[in-house]
Protein backbone atom coordinates (compact mmCIF):
# COMPACT_ATOMS: atom_id res chain seq x y z
CA UNK A 1 0.00 0.00 0.00
CA UNK A 2 1.41 3.40 -1.00
CA UNK A 3 2.26 5.74 1.86
CA UNK A 4 1.02 9.33 1.59
CA UNK A 5 3.28 12.01 3.01
CA UNK A 6 1.70 13.73 6.02
CA UNK A 7 -1.10 11.20 6.45
CA UNK A 8 -1.65 8.12 8.61
CA UNK A 9 -4.12 5.39 7.75
CA UNK A 10 -7.35 5.27 9.71
CA UNK A 11 -10.38 2.97 9.53
CA UNK A 12 -11.34 1.20 6.33
CA UNK A 13 -14.65 1.22 4.50
CA UNK A 14 -15.42 -2.25 5.88
CA UNK A 15 -14.69 -1.17 9.46
CA UNK A 16 -17.28 1.57 9.09
CA UNK A 17 -19.92 -0.52 7.33
CA UNK A 18 -19.50 -4.29 7.81
CA UNK A 19 -22.07 -6.12 9.99
CA UNK A 20 -19.50 -8.89 10.57
CA UNK A 21 -16.89 -6.46 11.89
CA UNK A 22 -19.52 -4.73 14.00
CA UNK A 23 -20.45 -8.06 15.58
CA UNK A 24 -16.80 -8.71 16.35
CA UNK A 25 -16.50 -5.28 17.98
CA UNK A 26 -19.41 -6.09 20.26
CA UNK A 27 -17.80 -9.43 21.21
CA UNK A 28 -14.37 -7.93 21.80
CA UNK A 29 -14.22 -4.21 22.51
CA UNK A 30 -17.62 -3.83 24.18
CA UNK A 31 -17.34 -7.15 26.01
CA UNK A 32 -13.83 -6.61 27.40
CA UNK A 33 -13.74 -2.94 28.39
CA UNK A 34 -15.62 -1.16 31.12
CA UNK A 35 -18.57 0.59 29.46
CA UNK A 36 -20.43 3.64 30.72
CA UNK A 37 -23.98 2.60 31.61
CA UNK A 38 -25.66 5.68 33.11
CA UNK A 39 -25.93 8.07 36.05
CA UNK A 40 -25.88 6.69 39.58
CA UNK A 41 -28.40 9.36 40.63
CA UNK A 42 -30.99 7.52 38.54
CA UNK A 43 -30.74 4.64 41.03
CA UNK A 44 -31.36 6.53 44.25
CA UNK A 45 -33.75 4.15 46.04
CA UNK A 46 -33.78 0.46 46.95
CA UNK A 47 -34.96 -1.57 43.99
CA UNK A 48 -34.48 1.14 41.40
CA UNK A 49 -33.40 -0.47 38.16
CA UNK A 50 -31.53 0.45 35.01
CA UNK A 51 -31.68 -1.60 31.82
CA UNK A 52 -28.79 -0.95 29.45
CA UNK A 53 -27.31 -2.52 26.33
CA UNK A 54 -23.63 -3.40 26.56
CA UNK A 55 -22.35 -4.94 23.36
CA UNK A 56 -24.88 -7.59 22.38
CA UNK A 57 -26.16 -8.04 25.94
CA UNK A 58 -29.00 -6.55 27.96
CA UNK A 59 -27.81 -5.77 31.49
CA UNK A 60 -29.93 -5.06 34.57
CA UNK A 61 -28.46 -2.80 37.27
CA UNK A 62 -30.18 -2.32 40.64
CA UNK A 63 -29.65 -0.59 43.97
CA UNK A 64 -29.70 -3.08 46.87
CA UNK A 65 -30.72 -2.71 50.52
CA UNK A 66 -27.19 -1.69 51.52
CA UNK A 67 -27.23 1.15 48.96
CA UNK A 68 -24.82 -0.78 46.75
CA UNK A 69 -25.03 -1.35 43.02
CA UNK A 70 -25.58 -4.82 41.64
CA UNK A 71 -25.63 -5.83 37.97
CA UNK A 72 -26.88 -8.97 36.24
CA UNK A 73 -27.52 -10.31 32.79
CA UNK A 74 -31.16 -9.42 32.17
CA UNK A 75 -32.18 -13.06 31.83
CA UNK A 76 -34.37 -15.28 34.02
CA UNK A 77 -32.60 -18.55 34.78
CA UNK A 78 -35.85 -20.56 34.58
CA UNK A 79 -36.73 -20.44 30.89
CA UNK A 80 -34.59 -17.58 29.60
CA UNK A 81 -37.15 -14.79 29.49
CA UNK A 82 -35.83 -11.25 29.60
CA UNK A 83 -36.62 -9.95 33.07
CA UNK A 84 -37.02 -6.21 32.67
CA UNK A 85 -37.93 -4.08 29.68
CA UNK A 86 -37.14 -0.59 30.93
CA UNK A 87 -35.40 1.43 33.61
CA UNK A 88 -37.39 2.94 36.43
CA UNK A 89 -38.17 3.38 40.12
CA UNK A 90 -40.67 2.01 42.61
CA UNK A 91 -40.20 -1.69 41.93
CA UNK A 92 -39.26 -2.60 45.50
CA UNK A 93 -36.88 -5.31 46.65
CA UNK A 94 -37.69 -8.04 44.14
CA UNK A 95 -36.93 -8.72 40.50
CA UNK A 96 -39.91 -10.64 39.11
CA UNK A 97 -39.96 -12.37 35.76
CA UNK A 98 -43.04 -11.42 33.67
CA UNK A 99 -43.27 -14.97 32.26
CA UNK A 100 -43.78 -17.30 35.27
CA UNK A 101 -43.37 -14.76 38.09
CA UNK A 102 -40.20 -16.32 39.46
CA UNK A 103 -38.66 -13.68 41.70
CA UNK A 104 -35.09 -12.83 42.59
CA UNK A 105 -33.67 -10.72 45.39
CA UNK A 106 -31.60 -7.63 44.69
CA UNK A 107 -28.58 -9.88 45.20
CA UNK A 108 -29.77 -12.09 42.33
CA UNK A 109 -30.91 -15.00 44.54
CA UNK A 110 -34.02 -16.95 43.58
CA UNK A 111 -36.56 -16.30 46.36
CA UNK A 112 -39.99 -17.25 44.96
CA UNK A 113 -41.35 -19.85 42.53
CA UNK A 114 -45.17 -19.52 42.50
CA UNK A 115 -47.34 -22.66 42.27
CA UNK A 116 -44.53 -24.83 43.64
CA UNK A 117 -44.09 -26.06 47.19
CA UNK A 118 -41.35 -24.22 49.04
CA UNK A 119 -39.01 -27.21 49.09
CA UNK A 120 -39.90 -28.54 45.63
CA UNK A 121 -37.04 -26.62 44.00
CA UNK A 122 -33.52 -26.04 45.32
CA UNK A 123 -33.61 -22.28 44.94
CA UNK A 124 -30.05 -21.93 46.20
CA UNK A 125 -28.83 -23.66 43.03
CA UNK A 126 -30.31 -21.01 40.72
CA UNK A 127 -29.44 -17.32 40.71
CA UNK A 128 -29.03 -14.49 38.23
CA UNK A 129 -25.66 -14.31 36.51
CA UNK A 130 -23.79 -11.36 37.96
CA UNK A 131 -21.83 -8.76 36.02
CA UNK A 132 -19.12 -6.48 37.39
CA UNK A 133 -20.36 -2.99 38.17
CA UNK A 134 -18.56 0.02 39.65
CA UNK A 135 -19.14 3.73 40.16
CA UNK A 136 -16.81 6.63 39.45
CA UNK A 137 -17.75 10.29 39.95
CA UNK A 138 -21.44 9.41 39.98
CA UNK A 139 -21.18 7.42 36.75
CA UNK A 140 -22.01 3.70 36.56
CA UNK A 141 -19.72 1.40 34.59
CA UNK A 142 -20.26 -2.25 33.69
CA UNK A 143 -17.66 -4.82 32.63
CA UNK A 144 -18.78 -8.06 31.01
CA UNK A 145 -15.25 -9.41 31.30
CA UNK A 146 -14.67 -10.81 34.82
CA UNK A 147 -10.93 -10.31 34.29
CA UNK A 148 -11.15 -6.62 33.43
CA UNK A 149 -8.78 -4.47 35.53
CA UNK A 150 -9.96 -2.33 38.41
CA UNK A 151 -12.05 0.56 37.07
CA UNK A 152 -9.71 3.29 38.32
CA UNK A 153 -6.70 1.52 36.84
CA UNK A 154 -8.56 1.18 33.55
CA UNK A 155 -9.40 4.90 33.59
CA UNK A 156 -5.76 5.76 34.29
CA UNK A 157 -4.78 3.98 31.09
CA UNK A 158 -6.72 6.44 28.92
CA UNK A 159 -4.74 8.92 26.84
CA UNK A 160 -7.54 11.47 27.40
CA UNK A 161 -6.80 11.66 31.16
CA UNK A 162 -10.41 11.47 32.42
CA UNK A 163 -9.33 11.28 36.06
CA UNK A 164 -7.98 14.83 35.78
CA UNK A 165 -11.65 15.86 35.72
CA UNK A 166 -12.29 14.50 39.21
CA UNK A 167 -11.47 17.98 40.54
CA UNK A 168 -14.90 19.11 39.31
CA UNK A 169 -16.67 16.71 41.72
CA UNK A 170 -19.07 15.51 39.05
CA UNK A 171 -20.85 13.24 41.53
CA UNK A 172 -22.21 16.37 43.24
CA UNK A 173 -23.93 17.57 40.06
CA UNK A 174 -27.57 16.95 39.21
CA UNK A 175 -29.08 16.08 35.86
CA UNK A 176 -31.38 18.79 34.53
CA UNK A 177 -32.28 17.24 31.18
CA UNK A 178 -31.66 14.13 29.09
CA UNK A 179 -31.91 13.77 25.32
CA UNK A 180 -31.83 10.79 22.97
CA UNK A 181 -30.69 10.96 19.34
CA UNK A 182 -30.87 8.13 16.82
CA UNK A 183 -27.92 8.61 14.48
CA UNK A 184 -27.29 6.87 11.16
CA UNK A 185 -23.55 6.59 11.72
CA UNK A 186 -21.01 4.09 13.00
CA UNK A 187 -19.88 4.63 16.59
CA UNK A 188 -16.27 5.03 15.40
CA UNK A 189 -17.25 7.90 13.10
CA UNK A 190 -18.65 9.64 16.19
CA UNK A 191 -15.55 8.85 18.26
CA UNK A 192 -13.18 10.18 15.60
CA UNK A 193 -15.21 13.34 15.18
CA UNK A 194 -15.04 14.03 18.92
CA UNK A 195 -11.29 13.41 19.01
CA UNK A 196 -10.29 16.21 16.66
CA UNK A 197 -11.10 19.85 16.02
CA UNK A 198 -9.97 20.36 12.45
CA UNK A 199 -13.68 20.45 11.63
CA UNK A 200 -14.61 22.95 14.32
CA UNK A 201 -14.16 26.20 12.40
CA UNK A 202 -16.34 24.85 9.58
CA UNK A 203 -18.96 22.90 11.51
CA UNK A 204 -19.16 24.86 14.79
CA UNK A 205 -18.94 28.61 14.07
CA UNK A 206 -20.79 29.49 17.28
CA UNK A 207 -18.48 27.31 19.39
CA UNK A 208 -15.21 28.62 18.00
CA UNK A 209 -16.34 32.19 18.64
CA UNK A 210 -16.43 31.26 22.34
CA UNK A 211 -13.34 28.99 22.29
CA UNK A 212 -10.79 30.69 20.01
CA UNK A 213 -8.18 27.90 20.13
CA UNK A 214 -10.65 25.62 18.35
CA UNK A 215 -10.42 27.88 15.29
CA UNK A 216 -6.83 26.66 14.86
CA UNK A 217 -7.83 23.00 14.82
CA UNK A 218 -6.20 22.31 18.18
CA UNK A 219 -8.04 20.65 21.06
CA UNK A 220 -5.66 21.79 23.84
CA UNK A 221 -3.56 24.88 24.45
CA UNK A 222 0.21 24.52 24.35
CA UNK A 223 0.59 26.86 27.32
CA UNK A 224 -1.67 24.83 29.63
CA UNK A 225 -0.55 21.63 31.33
CA UNK A 226 -4.08 20.86 32.57
CA UNK A 227 -5.42 20.25 29.04
CA UNK A 228 -8.02 22.96 29.53
CA UNK A 229 -8.76 25.61 26.91
CA UNK A 230 -9.72 29.18 27.67
CA UNK A 231 -12.90 30.91 26.65
CA UNK A 232 -12.72 34.12 24.65
CA UNK A 233 -12.18 37.37 26.52
CA UNK A 234 -15.44 38.35 28.18
CA UNK A 235 -17.08 34.95 27.68
CA UNK A 236 -18.27 33.24 30.85
CA UNK A 237 -20.01 30.10 29.61
CA UNK A 238 -20.80 27.92 26.64
CA UNK A 239 -24.22 29.44 26.26
CA UNK A 240 -26.33 31.65 24.05
CA UNK A 241 -26.48 34.01 27.01
CA UNK A 242 -23.29 35.32 28.63
CA UNK A 243 -22.97 36.66 32.18
CA UNK A 244 -26.16 34.84 33.18
CA UNK A 245 -24.88 34.37 36.76
CA UNK A 246 -25.31 30.61 36.87
CA UNK A 247 -23.22 29.11 39.69
CA UNK A 248 -19.90 27.69 38.53
CA UNK A 249 -19.02 24.02 38.76
CA UNK A 250 -16.91 23.05 41.80
CA UNK A 251 -13.30 24.35 41.59
CA UNK A 252 -13.99 26.20 38.32
CA UNK A 253 -13.51 29.50 40.12
CA UNK A 254 -10.00 28.37 41.11
CA UNK A 255 -8.86 28.54 37.49
CA UNK A 256 -7.19 31.60 36.02
CA UNK A 257 -9.57 31.65 33.05
CA UNK A 258 -13.08 30.48 32.35
CA UNK A 259 -12.26 27.17 30.71
CA UNK A 260 -13.57 24.04 29.04
CA UNK A 261 -12.28 20.49 29.29
CA UNK A 262 -13.12 17.23 27.59
CA UNK A 263 -12.33 13.52 27.67
CA UNK A 264 -13.28 10.55 25.52
CA UNK A 265 -13.63 7.56 27.84
CA UNK A 266 -13.21 4.72 25.36
CA UNK A 267 -15.28 3.16 23.99
CA UNK A 268 -18.63 4.85 24.66
CA UNK A 269 -18.47 7.92 26.93
CA UNK A 270 -17.77 11.62 26.38
CA UNK A 271 -17.26 14.12 29.21
CA UNK A 272 -17.45 17.83 28.42
CA UNK A 273 -16.86 20.34 31.19
CA UNK A 274 -17.59 24.06 30.83
CA UNK A 275 -17.80 26.74 33.54
CA UNK A 276 -21.45 26.08 34.46
CA UNK A 277 -22.26 22.71 32.94
CA UNK A 278 -21.07 19.12 32.51
CA UNK A 279 -22.38 17.34 29.42
CA UNK A 280 -22.20 13.55 29.61
CA UNK A 281 -22.68 11.50 26.45
CA UNK A 282 -23.18 7.75 26.07
CA UNK A 283 -22.96 5.86 22.78
CA UNK A 284 -25.00 2.68 22.31
CA UNK A 285 -24.02 1.06 18.99
CA UNK A 286 -27.04 -0.63 17.37
CA UNK A 287 -25.48 -1.72 14.08
CA UNK A 288 -22.55 -0.88 11.85
CA UNK A 289 -24.49 2.13 10.59
CA UNK A 290 -26.63 3.18 13.56
CA UNK A 291 -25.81 4.53 17.04
CA UNK A 292 -28.09 5.82 19.78
CA UNK A 293 -26.68 8.83 21.63
CA UNK A 294 -27.85 9.56 25.19
CA UNK A 295 -26.92 12.99 26.54
CA UNK A 296 -27.27 14.26 30.11
CA UNK A 297 -26.88 17.91 31.15
CA UNK A 298 -25.53 18.26 34.69
CA UNK A 299 -25.48 21.43 36.82
CA UNK A 300 -24.74 22.18 40.48
CA UNK A 301 -27.58 20.76 42.56
CA UNK A 302 -28.83 24.16 43.77
CA UNK A 303 -29.37 25.25 40.16
CA UNK A 304 -31.66 22.46 38.99
CA UNK A 305 -35.38 23.10 39.61
CA UNK A 306 -34.62 26.64 40.76
CA UNK A 307 -36.91 28.91 38.75
CA UNK A 308 -34.52 31.82 39.24
CA UNK A 309 -32.13 30.19 36.76
CA UNK A 310 -32.84 29.78 33.06
CA UNK A 311 -30.91 26.72 31.90
CA UNK A 312 -32.19 26.64 28.32
CA UNK A 313 -29.58 29.04 26.83
CA UNK A 314 -26.83 26.75 28.13
CA UNK A 315 -28.49 23.43 27.31
CA UNK A 316 -29.61 24.72 23.93
CA UNK A 317 -26.10 25.80 22.98
CA UNK A 318 -24.65 22.40 23.85
CA UNK A 319 -27.41 20.68 21.91
CA UNK A 320 -26.66 22.88 18.91
CA UNK A 321 -23.05 21.66 18.92
CA UNK A 322 -24.28 18.09 19.33
CA UNK A 323 -26.67 18.36 16.39
CA UNK A 324 -23.95 19.90 14.23
CA UNK A 325 -21.69 16.94 15.01
CA UNK A 326 -24.48 14.47 14.31
CA UNK A 327 -25.19 16.07 10.95
CA UNK A 328 -21.62 15.87 9.74
CA UNK A 329 -21.19 12.30 11.06
CA UNK A 330 -24.25 11.16 9.11
CA UNK A 331 -22.70 12.78 6.05
CA UNK A 332 -19.47 10.86 6.67
CA UNK A 333 -21.32 7.57 7.05
CA UNK A 334 -23.03 8.09 3.69
CA UNK A 335 -19.66 8.82 2.10
CA UNK A 336 -17.69 5.92 3.53
CA UNK A 337 -20.31 3.51 2.17
CA UNK A 338 -19.33 4.46 -1.38
CA UNK A 339 -17.46 1.83 -3.39
CA UNK A 340 -15.02 4.61 -4.30
CA UNK A 341 -13.92 4.89 -0.66
CA UNK A 342 -11.13 2.64 0.62
CA UNK A 343 -10.01 4.08 3.96
CA UNK A 344 -9.84 7.30 5.96
CA UNK A 345 -6.67 9.17 6.91
CA UNK A 346 -5.47 11.33 9.77
CA UNK A 347 -3.06 14.23 9.75
CA UNK A 348 -0.51 14.94 12.46
CA UNK A 349 -2.97 17.33 14.10
CA UNK A 350 -5.46 14.49 14.52
CA UNK A 351 -3.19 12.67 16.96
CA UNK A 352 -6.00 11.73 19.38
CA UNK A 353 -7.82 10.04 16.51
CA UNK A 354 -4.65 8.05 15.94
CA UNK A 355 -4.62 7.02 19.63
CA UNK A 356 -8.19 5.82 19.13
CA UNK A 357 -7.29 3.78 16.05
CA UNK A 358 -4.24 2.18 17.69
CA UNK A 359 -6.22 1.08 20.74
CA UNK A 360 -9.00 -0.26 18.55
CA UNK A 361 -6.57 -2.23 16.39
CA UNK A 362 -4.83 -3.73 19.43
CA UNK A 363 -8.12 -4.86 20.94
CA UNK A 364 -9.96 -6.06 17.84
CA UNK A 365 -7.13 -8.48 16.98
CA UNK A 366 -6.53 -9.68 20.54
CA UNK A 367 -9.70 -11.80 20.79
CA UNK A 368 -10.80 -14.21 18.09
Amino acid sequence: MTEITGLRESFTREEYTSPEIFDREMRTIYSTNWCFAGLAQNLSKIGDRMVVEIGNESILIVRNRENQLRAFYNVCQHRGSQLCDASGSGFGAAITCPYHAWSYSLEGELVATPLHEKDAIDRSAISLQAVRVAEWQGFIFVALDPNAPDLLQWLDDHYSRPRDLEKFDMASLKNAKSTVDEVEANWKVLGENYSECLHCAVVHPELVDLVPIYKTGKTIQDDRADWGVSLADGATALSYKQNENLPLLPTMDDLDDYSVFGAYVYPNMLIDISPTLAVITRYVPRSATHTTIFTDYLFPADVVNNKDFDLEPTIGFSDLVNQQDISVCVRVQRGVASRSFTRAYHTKMERYCRHFVRRYRDEIKSVS
